[in-house]
């Protein structure tokens, strides 16, 4: 990118997180991290513009492209990393005319906010700057309301497979990579079979760690078949009488209760085990953080591209490891999932000019590069993607390209309306009893799917999402 030299980071700046207050001048107390020196923007007229955001070690690790954003624009920023995941403080602003200029969204809570006029819509903007967000960007789904669009994608969180070298070598299983025909594919029955080899509990040995009870879990065995148990075109609707959801619930149950190869099962033992394992340590997207497959004892795990970078810090050396996409069936590639939540403005700011100046900087050429070089998350524009995927040298034999490949097959995104949450309360609580046999499958689906249904709710009119139809197809 002429003019711009990516920085990268400390090592110990790039792997502590934290809950520094970042609120005030904080990030100018960041400046010698990585500020080019560039003079301020004179001819422009000073702005301050607020930002809140749920994930406290994003702010800190943005530090120093935000200073040097603001030297080069005359833009003063206050961040407030302290809004939850579930959005309460930021609502209650907003409701009391006091919403921040900026902020990190929720996906879930978007609708209800969108429809209550709290986000600033950017449409406009786009047009002006001829941005196609479709062509360039790995698109979460919930940028565009009602044929509106009103956040900008700056990162991206696709799903797929980690699995242990070291436990396929120890347990005399052929590696994916390292076929001589179709390198790095497999099929379904090819990981379940490795699944039940590697599973041995009497020696605190796993076959799989993927959380199948809800939603988007269980994904990747429905949008596989190329349907969907949710939908929203034609209609916003849920349908666990869907043939291919059954089966796929019935395939989580086997793995989880019968054959008992996947630790995210309901049995005690499995509870017991997912304790010990995690010994107590902090959540994996936590500074110093760590998750069950750190510990070397599962085979197969199933989550976001976060946990890639995340992971290196827990595991070093202890053991190999690599990536590996879902695995096909019946002939078709499998299906993922992504995630992520796209960043927003006020409606009511008082720079909105100012205000999506920054938006786009955070989509764009320099923003995305600084996230790739220094691999903090997988950039949403599509360009920088293979820098941020450059394996580190201690794990120089990975593949992580196969989250990218999840955009170029069908996927699954976010569920959301303005219940989205409670749907996702009752649909965990009820399937929880099916897993566990304390409630038949059929019946409890059926008057489950009902109740879902009745809870949908996005405010009337044309349906929102017109156009997007599960699973969402590569173009």
């Amino acid at each position: 990118m002429k003019g711009t030299a990516y920085r990268r980071l400390t090592r110990r700046a790039v792997l502590t997180g934290g809950g520094a207050a970042l609120a005030g001048g904080a990030l100018a107390a960041c400046a010698g991290l990585g500020g080019t020196g560039a003079q301020p923007a004179a001819s422009k007229p000073p702005v301050r513009l607020s930002f809140m955001s749920w994930r406290p070690i994003a702010m800190e690790q943005f530090a120093p492209a935000w200073k040097e954003y603001e030297q080069k624009h005359n833009v003063t920023f206050e961040v407030d990393p302290s809004g939850d995941g579930a959005q309460e403080k930021i609502t209650t602003m907003f409701a009391a005319d006091t919403g921040p200029d900026l902020f990190d969204s929720n996906t879930r809570n978007l609708p209800r906010m969108y429809d209550s006029g709290f986000v600033l819509e950017v449409t406009k903007y786009l047009s002006r700057d001829k941005i196609n967000l479709d062509k360039d960007w790995a698109v979460l789904g919930i940028e565009r309301w009602r044929q509106k669009t009103y956040g900008v994608p700056y990162w991206a969180e696709p799903f797929s497979i980690f699995y242990s070298k070291t436990l396929f070598r120890r347990k005399g299983i052929n590696d994916p990579w390292e076929k001589v025909q179709n390198k790095g594919t497999w099929t379904i029955e090819e990981m379940v079979d490795t699944a039940r080899k590697i599973n041995d509990p009497a020696n605190d040995l796993y076959g799989m760690q993927w959380g199948m009870g809800d939603f988007h879990g269980i994904g990747p065995l429905v949008w596989t078949h190329l349907v969907s148990h949710l939908q929203y075109d034609p209609q916003m609707k849920i349908d666990l009488q869907l043939p291919q959801y059954q089966s796929a619930l019935n395939t989580a149950i086997d793995w989880m209760t019968r054959q008992r190869f996947n630790i995210t099962g309901p049995s005690p033992e499995m509870a017991e085990a997912r304790t010990r394992l995690q010994a107590g340590k902090p959540a994996i997207d936590r500074p110093n953080g760590w998750n069950l497959f750190s510990s070397g004892k599962i085979g197969i795990h199933y989550r976001s591209v976060n946990d890639w970078r995340r992971m290196w810090n827990s595991i070093g050396t202890a053991f190999e490891w690599d990536m590996m996409p879902v695995p096909s069936m019946n002939g078709k590639p499998g299906a993922a999932w992504s995630a992520g939540h796209p960043v927003c403005a006020y409606s009511k700011t008082k720079q909105p000019d100012a205000c999506w100046d920054f938006m786009k900087y955070l989509m764009q050429d320099d923003f995305q590069g600084f996230l790739a070089e220094n691999q903090f998350l997988m950039p949403a524009k599509k360009k920088h993607q293979p820098r941020f995927f450059r394996p580190p040298e201690q794990y120089k034999y990975q593949h992580p390209t196969v989250f990218a490949d999840v955009y170029k097959k069908p996927y699954g995104i976010i569920w959301s309306h303005y219940r989205a949450g409670e749907d996702a309360t009752l649909y965990n609580t009820e399937i929880a009893k099916v897993i566990k046999g304390e409630q038949p499958m059929q019946g409890t689906l059926q008057d489950l799917e009902r109740r879902l249904n009745q809870q949908i709710e996005y405010g009337g009119g044309e349906n929102p999402f017109k156009g997007i139809r599960w699973p969402i197809q590569p173009k």
